[in-house]
Formats: structure tokens, sequence, C-alpha cells
């Protein structure tokens, strides 16, 4: 049954693009393609949930139509993250139904609905490749399907400039992961996974050590941790609202898949060294990543910047698992392991659902600067408390989601104190202050988002004539804010999956005694809470409620209010040197200081990563490419010449060598 079902999910999203562009002419056939989605996508969860709590194989060879290796097969690693992404993208599909009807016309939405299922497939081949080939292939066509999608929105200079930083930095990952899969041609006999788990254990330490340095950097690119996150702020923010949502929700995640296959799955044991790498890659990137998004006041680029900071979550919890298992420890590296591949999956929720409720405000108010904001509670009720629920998510607290990944991993990290090793003993427990201070920042960051755009009064016209988006576009974001709620509430639903998952990829692991308490006192406590809320809620009918004092001043007005600047002001203050803003005043008439006809302040936050790190690369290859443009004369003997010269250089080389 299983079979038939992910089977069905490939053939629906690969037939979808022929679908779509034979339909578009006939407006009754319209609205087939994303219901055709929507039935692939679900038969997908399905066939996920199944292999998950029943494990079975499920392959596919396409190998004989295909001109190398070609497989794809099902076990629970595979099964857990296809089931991320059918339970994110049916939402996401659900969503678009309104939303590209809404923004799209003609050709454009034509590829949208052409090019999104493509999208989700190459996905789907990443998580599901049984080869190396099937993988890399899975692999480039996410990006370029990703890179199409964000082209709808148009192609002025601007946008191509960011979509060229994108595709660099997607291709400079992809020909570390190339080099990754490489580095086992000349110990097994067969690039499939099963040849290179046998390879992995035979390799000498140091090419071991080459795979992990390789993937770590190409996975951590497309994951987008610091310093090679450069790209995420830019391509994230210009894609329409459900691609943005499928970018940073589930592709991403591929990378995590990416990583942990390699080094759980292929390598398995490694030095301890390899888990302060990932952990120093996931502290700095956590922190950086949630100051960053403090910073924005567009609400994608802010949620571009904490999908950094949850990225960075993640990574904490596989550094500690690699540190746990590299001292012996299987039992805590499994409790961290759970909890990165848990965040995982809560991240892919929550992050989709804030994706698409920035799409959902900038469909109602057309802007998505906070500042222009406020109010919108009481002209978007539904959406205003979906969004809620994603704040509520993001920011960790309990009986969301978000809570519990962040729990395990927080567990995991107060573990390191009983190993008998000095290092790890001391770097594991400083970790739980660092998720601990990231949690801290990503809850003030959206107490920012959220009241600033949703309680107070409106800041502009549009925001006070901001109606609801329409059903479909309510309901997508329902489903996901459902699954925040319920894994939040009932996390014994994904934890029991997960744990037969990490005991598959470090063996003989138990888990600590006690370690998955929280699924016994979070109903509880959901119970609690919910009674207290009842009693909150039959106060308030008894309480006479007046109007706000407004100071004196007749009545309030939009400028009596903070806005997100002067909320995040004091944090950024103590965080200077990780803005290191360009401060500019300018007052006018200079020659008469105190007495101005006018002041103008502009602070702008410089990306030091891109001024520091990539920068002098960029200018030294540049520099060389017009020295180099000397050679091009337009001539045709010059170019013969180089031709000659160039055959005669290979032919001594391969003489000599």
């Amino acid at each position: 049954m299983a079979h038939i079902l992910f089977n069905s999910l490939l053939v629906i999203l690969l037939a979808l693009p022929a679908v779509t562009l034979l339909a578009s002419p006939f407006k009754a056939l319209r609205h087939l393609s994303p219901a055709l989605l929507m039935i692939g996508l679900v038969a997908g969860a399905v066939a996920a949930a199944r292999s998950l709590c029943h494990p079975c194989l499920i392959a596919s060879d396409l190998s004989s139509i295909t001109p190398l290796p070609f497989a794809l097969a099902l076990d629970r690693l595979s099964a857990y993250f296809l089931l991320l992404i059918c339970v994110v993208g049916a939402p996401v599909a659900l969503f678009s139904f309104s939303y590209v009807e809404r923004h799209y016309t003609g050709r454009r939405r034509d590829w949208l609905w052409a090019l999104l299922p493509l999208f989700l497939l190459s996905m789907v081949v990443v998580v599901t490749a049984s080869t190396a080939f099937a993988f890399l292939f899975g692999w480039e066509l996410m990006t370029l399907f990703s890179a199409g999608l964000i082209l709808i929105d148009g192609d002025d200079s601007q946008r191509r400039q960011k979509l060229f930083t994108y595709l660099l930095m997607m291709h400079a990952g992809a020909a570390a992961v190339v080099g990754a899969f490489f580095m086992f041609a000349p110990h097994a006999a067969g690039l499939d996974f099963a040849s290179i788990r046998v390879a992995a254990g035979l390799m000498p330490a140091g090419v071991r050590t080459a795979v992990f340095l390789l993937a770590f950097i190409g996975f951590g690119t497309k994951a987008g941790i610091v310093p090679l996150h450069v790209w995420l702020p830019k391509a994230h923010p210009i894609a329409p609202s459900p691609v943005s949502a499928l970018m940073s929700g589930v592709m991403l995640k591929t990378a995590i898949y990416g990583f942990v296959r390699f080094g759980f799955d292929f390598l398995g044991t490694g030095p301890a060294w390899w888990g302060y790498l990932v952990l120093a890659a996931g502290a700095l990137s956590g922190v950086l990543g949630v100051l960053y998004a403090l910073a924005e006041h567009d609400i994608k680029r802010l949620l571009a910047y904490s999908s950094v900071e949850n990225i960075g979550v993640i990574y904490l919890g596989l550094g500690a698992a690699l540190v746990f298992t590299a001292n012996h420890a299987p039992g805590w590296a499994a409790l961290a392991l759970m909890g990165a591949l848990l965040h995982s999956l809560n991240h892919a929720l929550f992050k989709s659902l804030l994706f698409l409720g920035a799409g959902a405000l900038a469909d109602a108010t057309h802007t998505l600067d906070i500042e222009e904001l406020g109010g919108l509670f009481n002209r978007m009720r539904t959406t205003g408390t979906l969004l809620l629920i994603a704040c509520c998510s993001i920011a960790g607290l309990p009986l969301f989601n978000g809570f519990v990944g962040e729990w395990l991993t927080f567990q995991s990290f107060l573990g390191g104190a009983t190993l008998a090793a000095s290092a790890p003993a001391i770097v594991l427990p400083l970790m739980a202050g660092v998720l601990a201070l990231i949690g801290g920042l990503a809850a003030a960051c959206f107490v920012n988002l959220y009241g600033v755009a949703f309680l107070g009064r409106p800041r502009s016209v549009e925001a006070g004539d901001a109606v609801e988006v329409p059903l479909a576009m309510r309901a997508g974001m329902a489903l996901l804010a459902a699954a925040c709620v319920v894994i939040g509430i009932a996390p014994a639903i994904i934890l029991r999956p997960l744990s037969a998952i990490v005991q598959d990829l470090i063996p003989g692991a138990s888990l600590p005694e006690g370690a998955l308490s929280i699924a016994r006192f979070v109903p509880w406590l959901a119970a609690m809470v919910i009674a207290i809320m009842l009693g909150v809620a039959l106060v308030r009918r008894v309480t006479r409620l007046t109007a706000t004092w407004a100071c004196g001043s007749p009545a309030l007005n939009s400028r009596m209010q903070y806005t997100s600047t002067a909320f995040t002001s004091p944090i950024r203050k103590v965080f200077a040197q990780a803005y290191r803003p360009d401060r500019t005043l300018s007052v006018e008439p200079a020659e008469q200081p105190y007495f101005p006809a006018s002041i103008s302040y502009h602070s702008i936050r410089t990306v030091h990563f891109e001024q520091a790190l990539y920068r002098p690369a960029v200018n030294t290859i540049v520099a060389a490419a017009n020295r180099l443009r000397k050679l091009q004369t337009g001539n045709i003997q010059v170019y013969l010449l180089y031709m000659f010269l160039a055959l005669v250089l290979l032919l001594l080389f391969m003489r000599l060598a």
C-alpha cells in the first residue's frame, strides 16, 4: 500500500506541469493542478507515515532508463523527511489556491503551477535517493526550479543580482557535496548508499575527515549557516510567499537530511572536534541570525534571518550528538539527535506558517514593512490568531511545538556534565546557556513583530483598510497552526517514531531515563493553562472596560505607540558590535547647529561578513578577470594559437605525469 502511494506521489508531481500547461486555456479545468497536487502530497504523507510506523523498504529502481544508477528508497530517515515535505507542502498548496489567482495571471500563473510540483519533486528525490547520482540530480534540480520560481515575480536588475548570489552559493555548495560523494569512489564497489556505508568503515581517517568537511561545507551552504548564509536573506524575500515558505520551511531541511545522512549514517563515529566544529557553527548562526532578525523591518527578511537562527539551533543538536558519540555516550547522543530532527520538523511547520502569514499581510495591506502596519488583529482576527500561534511556537513557549525540540536539545546539553572528559563536560553545558540566549532573543524578536504589526493602532491607511484574506489562504495557515499545537500538546505522536530513527543511526543507543518525560507532563500543563484561560475569560466578561488613558490628549493616535525601532533599540545597543552600523547625522544649516532648520539621521547596518570575508575574494576575482580580458583580442589567429599552446601543454603534462 505504501509503495503504491509513494509511486502515486512521484507520478503526480512529474505529470502536473504538463497537466497545468494543457489545462490552462480552459477556465473550468484551472483548479485541476492544485487539486492534483494536494492529492499527491496527501498520498505521500500517508506513505511516509506508514513507513515510519511499520518499517518496510520501499524502492524504485529507474537505472534501466537513466545513463547512471538512479534508484529511490524509503527507509525510516527518508520517510521522516518525506513526511516533512508533504505535511508542509499540502497546506502551502491549499494556501496557493487563492494566493496565486489573486496575484498572477496568464503565463506567470501557469508557470508557477508548473514549476511548484517540480520543485517539490526535486526535494522528494533528494530525501529518497539511494544512489549518489539520484541525490545529486535532485539536489541540482532543486536549485534550478527554485530559481525559476523566484523569477516568476520579475527579472529586474536588482532581482537578478540577488538571484546570481543565490545560484553562485548553491553551485559552490553543490561542488562540495559532489566532492564528498566522489571521495567514496576509490573505496566503494559503487556509489549506491549501501556500498558507501560499507566503504566508509574501511577508509583511512584522513579521507573520512575530508568527506566530513566537504559535507559540512556543502550542506552548510544550502542550510544557511553563518558565514555561508549570505544568499538566504537575499533569495527568500524576493520569492512568492508560498515559494518562500517551501524554501525556508522545507528546502533548508534537505540540507539537514544530507548532513545527517553523511555524518551519522555513512561515517558514523568520528573525532570529537567534528562535533565542536558543528557546535561552533550552530552557536554563531543561532546568535547572529536572531540578532540580525531583530534589526529588520521587512517581515520576509526578518523571517529569513530567523531561519538562520533556527538552523543554528538544529546544528547545536547535531554537534552535541557528534560530541556524545565521540565520547561513547550513545544515549545522550540519541537525545541530542532526536532534538535536532524534531526541531527540523517544527521549524518547517511554524516558519512556513509565518511566511504564509507574511503573504497574507502583503495581500491585505500591500506592504511588508512592520513600521507601516499596526492594529491588524481587529481587522484580521483569524490571521492574527494563527500568526500568534506561529510566534509562540518559534519563541519556544510551552504547549507549542518549538518548545519540545529545544527542550530535548537543552536536556542533552545538561547531560554533557556527566561525561568523564573535561572538554565536553565544560563545553556542552555552556551551549545550554547559548541556547537560552537564542531563545530569549527570539522571544523579543517575535514579540516585536506581532506587537507592532497586530496590536496598537494602524500606522498607515492600508493597515487601517485591511480585510481578512480568502478562506483557502486561512485554511492553509490553519492546518499548519493545528500541527504546531498538536505536537506541542501531544509530542508523543512524533517522539515514538523519532526514537526508532535515532536508534537506527546510533546503534545500541538507549535514551537516558526520564528523557522523554515531557510527553507525560505537557498534556497536564495544557489542561492547567486551558483552565486559567477560561478563568481569565470569565473575569473579563464581568469586568467593565474603559478607554485607554490618552495622557491628557483628546484621543490616542498612531504616533503614541512604540515603533519596531524603539522596541529593539536596547538590544541593538547591547549587541552593537554585531551590527556595526554606519550612522550619518546631517544638520542644516551646518553653521547653525543649535538652531537647525532640519535634522536627518540615517543608520545602516553593515553586513560585515560580506565586507570582511567575501568582498576581498570578489575584488580579487574581478581584478584578475579584468587582466585576463586583455587576452580577448577578437583575432581568430590568436585564438588558434591559444588552442595550439593548450594542446602542447596537455601533451607535455600527460607525458610527464
